[in-house]
């Protein structure tokens, strides 16, 4: 039991806090503004990740508007979506089976990736809502960065560069 820790109690601390939001349910901002000892306006990380392919794009829209309205500038939010070549051309992002799987599994739960955009498109969707995207990686980046040097190299059919991870700073 003690190896079943989740992420939130490893790093419980003063300052982290995980804050599970259901965006078919839930208001984003009377959940992170019921979040205990949250400060309004303060420097915040806000992490959002595997949830922008999910969801319109004007809904990834008004959830940033939200976050943006609630932390301080220089607030750094890191966020992954999906890159649109998963849904035009497969192969510039991965094995083309394994996107097809990714895809097939994610519409069978009932979940379909409905939203996608290019690095490009992505970063001045950013900018545009007052956002500058400070890097922009993807899983093979994370391998030749950081596994292949710990000698925990993935293989190529293992990995698929569909969702891309950015950090962003609030200007």
């Amino acid at each position: 039991a003690k190896h079943c820790q989740t992420v939130a109690e490893k790093l419980k601390n003063s300052f982290v806090r995980f804050i599970p939001v259901d965006f078919n349910v839930d208001s984003l901002d009377d959940k992170i503004k019921a979040a205990e000892n949250f400060v309004p306006n303060q420097p915040s990380i806000v992490l959002l990740e595997g949830v922008t392919q999910y969801i319109p794009k004007s809904s990834t829209s008004d959830t940033l508007k939200k976050i943006q309205s609630l932390v301080g500038p220089g607030s750094i939010l890191l966020v992954s979506y999906v890159d649109q070549n998963i849904l035009d051309n497969p192969t510039l992002v991965g094995p083309a089976k394994s996107c097809q799987s990714l895809l097939n599994l994610s519409a069978s739960v009932g979940e379909p990736w409905i939203s996608a955009w290019s690095p490009e498109e992505f970063a001045q969707f950013m900018k545009d809502l007052g956002y500058e995207v400070m890097s922009d990686t993807t899983t093979k980046d994370y391998n030749e960065s950081l596994m292949i040097p710990l000698g925990r190299e993935m293989k190529a059919e293992q990995i698929t560069s569909a969702e891309r991870y950015d950090t962003a700073k609030l200007l």
